[in-house]
């Protein structure tokens, strides 16, 4: 596949010399090339368009405001410059063959009454983000570099979230990940300078994007219509983060902040960040080297239910309450070098960024309370968490432009790593006298179970301990080379042809280990005393082991503290219990001390399921080719053909066992059978953008593209398990196939320098093959051949019991989403007085979405009378529901304001309820989030000598994320409380 790969390219690059030969070398015509610079600031204006009055030629300027216009023939010509915002400016050049000429370009921002409107701070960040909007060649959005470094925003994630058709994931109330027109995070794709970041998720292949710190930022694009030249596996968009180049002088930005947080009342929140940034010999090389740290708490209270079934109603069957305390601290730097050539450059970054979650979570649950359910117990779990997350990226390129040809080439290594070294797990359970009195019916809701459960002392005694750790670890190597060649034919007609090949090989591994010891209540009791009483006694002494151990083992009274949070969840619960960490830990040690001393009934050892369960590694190989072309007709219109080839094979290991712990638990679990299953997919993506300009002050874009979904590594990586008690079985489907998505996108905009920019955005997608969650129960009877293929299901697993499968499929039946979004960007410049200094981002999004979910329904055929023989076949069954994770609105205000040093910002965030869940049968069953809506306040003062103060107010209306059941919210499946937080900080730039 590899050679087919480079047949084609190096056809297609004989091809590009052939033409761009044919059509003139740099001998015969000549350049223009500059920058376009604001007149008073001197900032560079990205985005500005570049024109040669009367002709096809122009350009528009790239983020250090430099442009290029080559192949032009020799003569007179008058040079216009625009930008929205600006006045215009027209300019006299005589081109010579042979030869380039420079101009340097400053514009003017409006002038009213004969003079001069000096542009605000976040004037000058909207217009940059307008005019690159413009300038791009397909659909998207952009934060521009002065709006990122004018108000900047905590991370990335942040940054991006106030674009249309984005919506913000959180944890702990910040951001981490961003949902693009209303699909997963884990269906875009993230680039730092074209590099993609690898995903930083267990479980998918998300990027969380807290990880990247603002400040070692020059811009962020959103691409809502992906081209030829990008990986294809981008249904929902494609998010590049653009680092800074440094300028042609020297230049130092430091920042410190300090913060609180109101759930746990801290004041400790940091954050410190430094750049400093030069270049030399010549300003032929440009070093940017930066730093940042921070400290957040991120503490959250949270509430979690689960309900039975009970005919067409649901009853509360569990409630839990969890508190997390958390704290959050970074820690990065970024190192990047760029080497100027005659004819383009060499570029070598790096950057690492580290997170390390420090938490203290306590959990309480009362289960089992439905009738028919079981017995009704309450837990008490504490869990002292710590992972380090880390991303680090080097990329090596070069870019030469020959005027007549162009290429670049780069290679680069990624690498993700999320580490927890020893996670300490304990629970304390009680199996009696729970329940105060009978209340499991339809009209309980889950602010009245605590009322009517209670603690027993003497019956709760500590059940379980345990030391997790797991590292997972995805390493990326890419190369990938394109080139570019112009063409034109006449004065009509003009573009270029353009080629590239890519190659990347991704690595991954995850490593879990558990130790513990689990049925202490009945191993460590008055029955069982001798050696393990002993033995604890004489590690810790001050215990008293024989005096405080009773029929439930070590009690719950044993590790009580005086703590209380009357304001769990804005006091409508009361959180109840809590246990001491310390007094746990030293237990917990003097256990891992004693390993084999105990015996097999008090034994702390290497826990079989817990160790090898989810343990795997794998390998993919992903190779692509395209060809594509930009084909200007006249001055009006512009068409982007272009066709994408993908493949992807991947081979990983994985395991299927019975959850069953070995006596001595030590060796994997029962059955246990390693797997490997090796995958190849490839597909052909045509895609088509049209780009017309019908009047001065309207662009629209129309858009053909065909993108893919690759299933998350644990939906389709070969882990196969049954539980102990033969009830589920969870299999992976080793045969997923990527989803394919077929994308309609037509957007149409309006501007001029006193509207600013109306943007109207639609957009349909088809999906295909979508990858859904299904479950069906199946025995002995059941037919293997009508179970889904992929599963790895052993036929003995369900000869003699009846387990329910939990699985992934590629959904048969289309799924379809539509949307449109408005987006308003403008300034009034033109108001008087102070109402000048008003700048307005205004964005909402509808999206709606629908797919027919597949489903499995057992039937019982007879297959012969004498002897009777019947077989159980499954057979589909189906129901209409919501694409997962897609909000039905998304809304977006931001209103800003600056008065000479002066700046503020107040922002509104709306998103719609979101389905979370969907039900197999009924949609009464379904889950989904609440509307949400939060608001936002940015202020800051400039001082002299390069100072300013500022100071961010986030979530001042202190809205939780509410999930559940249904519509009714009446039934909460899960409530999370993060608070407000506020920072106060110091910033200087020289």
């Amino acid at each position: 596949m590899c050679r087919n790969y480079l047949r084609v390219f190096a056809t297609w690059g004989l091809l590009l010399f052939t033409i761009s030969t044919s059509f003139g070398s740099p001998e015969e015509k000549g350049k223009i090339e500059g920058f376009v610079f604001d007149s008073k600031t001197n900032e560079p204006l990205p985005g500005a368009n570049v024109v040669v009055q009367g002709t096809r030629y122009g350009a528009a300027t790239d983020l250090k405001g430099k442009y290029s216009i080559a192949q032009i023939p020799a003569g007179s010509y008058q040079l216009v410059v625009s930008y929205i915002g600006y006045q215009k400016s027209t300019v006299a050049v005589t081109v010579v063959e042979g030869q380039t000429v420079n101009r340097v370009i400053k514009l003017d921002f409006q002038i009213i009454e004969g003079e001069i409107v000096e542009v605000t701070a976040q004037a000058e960040g909207q217009l940059g983000a307008i005019n690159q909007q413009l300038s791009s060649n397909t659909i998207s959005n952009i934060v521009s570099q002065a709006r990122i470094r004018e108000l900047p925003d905590v991370n990335a994630a942040e940054s991006v979230g106030r674009l249309p058709g984005v919506s913000i994931q959180r944890s702990g109330g910040e951001a981490n990940k961003i949902s693009i027109r209303g699909l997963s995070p884990k269906y875009n794709t993230v680039t730092v300078n074209g590099v993609r970041v690898p995903s930083t998720d267990g479980n998918d292949r998300s990027v969380d994007l807290s990880l990247i710190s603002s400040t070692m930022l020059d811009g962020i694009e959103v691409k809502k219509a992906i081209t030829p030249d990008m990986d294809a596996d981008a249904i929902g968009g494609a998010v590049d983060l653009k680092l800074r180049e440094a300028p042609e002088k020297l230049e130092v930005r430091l920042t410190g902040q300090g913060g609180y947080n109101h759930i746990q009342d801290y004041y400790g929140n940091y954050n410190f960040s430094g750049t400093v940034s030069n270049r030399f010999l010549n300003n032929r090389l440009g070093v940017i080297a930066g730093l940042n740290a921070d400290n957040y708490d991120r503490s959250a209270d949270k509430l979690s239910a689960n309900y039975g079934r009970e005919e067409d109603h649901a009853i509360i069957n569990s409630l839990g309450l969890r508190e997390e305390s958390v704290l959050r601290k970074r820690m990065g730097g970024s190192l990047l070098f760029d080497y100027r050539l005659p004819k383009g450059k060499i570029s070598l970054n790096g950057f690492r960024n580290e997170l390390k979650n420090e938490a203290v979570n306590r959990v309480n649950t009362v289960s089992s309370l439905n009738p028919g359910s079981g017995r009704p117990t309450a837990t008490w779990e504490l869990e002292d968490r710590n992972r380090t997350t880390t991303i680090q990226s080097g990329a090596l390129g070069i870019d030469q432009d020959f005027d007549w040809i162009r290429f670049d080439a780069s290679v680069a290594h990624t690498k993700s790593e999320s580490d927890s070294p020893e996670d300490l797990l304990w629970r304390f359970n009680q199996e009696a006298g729970v329940l105060v009195s009978d209340f499991a019916n339809q009209f309980t809701h889950a602010r009245d179970v605590q009322t009517l459960t209670q603690l027993v002392d003497s019956l709760t005694g500590l059940a379980n301990i345990g030391a997790q750790s797991i590292n997972l670890t995805e390493k990326t190597l890419t190369t990938q080379f394109n080139v570019q060649a112009p063409f034109r034919f006449g004065g009509l007609l003009n573009g270029y042809l353009k080629a590239g090949v890519k190659f990347r090989n991704l690595d991954r591994t995850n490593d879990e280990e558990l130790y513990g010891r689990d049925g202490l209540q009945y191993s460590l009791n008055t029955t069982n005393l001798a050696e393990p009483i002993g033995q604890l006694t004489a590690l810790l002494p001050d215990w008293n082991f024989p005096d405080v151990i009773g029929d439930r083992g070590i009690p719950i009274s044993v590790f009580l503290e005086a703590l209380s949070r009357d304001a769990f969840l804005a006091g409508d619960y009361n959180f109840g219990l809590v246990v001491n960490k310390s007094r746990l830990t030293e237990l917990t040690r003097a256990f891992q001390s004693t390993v084999g001393a105990f015996g097999a009934a008090a034994e702390y050892r290497r826990r079989s399921v817990g160790s090898f369960g989810r343990d795997y590694e794998g390998e993919e190989d992903y190779k692509a080719g395209y060809l594509m072309s930009e084909i200007n007709i006249g001055q009006h219109i512009t068409f982007i053909p272009g066709i994408r080839w993908e493949t992807d094979n991947s081979t990983y290991h994985g395991q299927r066992f019975r959850a069953i712990e070995p006596a001595f638990r030590v060796q994997p679990p029962s059955g246990f059978e390693s797997l490997t299953v090796e995958r190849d997919n490839s597909f052909t993506l045509p895609m088509f953008h049209l780009q017309t300009r019908p009047l001065d002050w309207m662009k629209v874009r129309l858009a053909y593209t065909e993108t893919l979904i690759r299933p998350d590594y644990i939906q389709y990586t070969p882990i196969t398990s049954i539980d102990q008690f033969q009830n589920g079985l969870d299999a992976a489907n080793s045969l997923l196939k990527p989803a394919h998505s077929t994308n309609y996108d037509a957007s149409v905009s309006v501007f001029d320098n006193k509207l600013g920019l109306f943007t109207v955005s639609g957009f349909h997608k088809t999906i295909d093959d979508l990858i859904i969650f299904t479950q069906f129960p199946i025995s002995k009877d059941t037919d293997p051949k009508s179970l889904p293929p992929g599963l790895n299901i052993p036929t003995s697993w369900y000869e003699s019991a009846t387990p329910t499968v939990s699985t992934y499929i590629n959904n048969p039946f289309e799924a379809k989403l539509n949307g449109i979004e408005l987006d308003w960007q403008t300034n009034f410049w033109y108001l008087p007085s102070f109402l000048k200094g008003v700048v307005l981002n205004v964005n909402y999004t509808y999206i709606d979405s629908e797919t027919e979910y597949r489903s499995f329904k057992p039937v019982t055929k007879v297959i012969q009378q004498r002897p009777r023989i019947v077989k159980t076949i499954l057979v589909d069954t189906s129901r209409v529901g919501r694409v997962p994770d897609q909000p039905a609105h998304i809304a977006n205000v931001t209103l800003g304001y600056d008065l000479k040093g002066f700046s503020t910002r107040f922002s509104i965030l709306y998103q719609g309820d979101v389905s979370t869940s969907i039900d197999r049968t009924q949609a009464f069953f379904d889950r989904f989030s609440s509307d949400y809506f939060r608001f936002d306040i940015t202020v800051r003062q400039k001082l002299p000598r390069g100072l300013e103060l500022f100071a961010n107010f986030n979530n001042l209306n202190n809205r939780q994320d509410q999930n559940y059941l249904g519509y009714d919210s009446f039934r909460p499946t899960f409530l999370e409380d993060y608070g407000f937080t506020f920072d106060i900080g110091v910033r200087y730039t020289r």
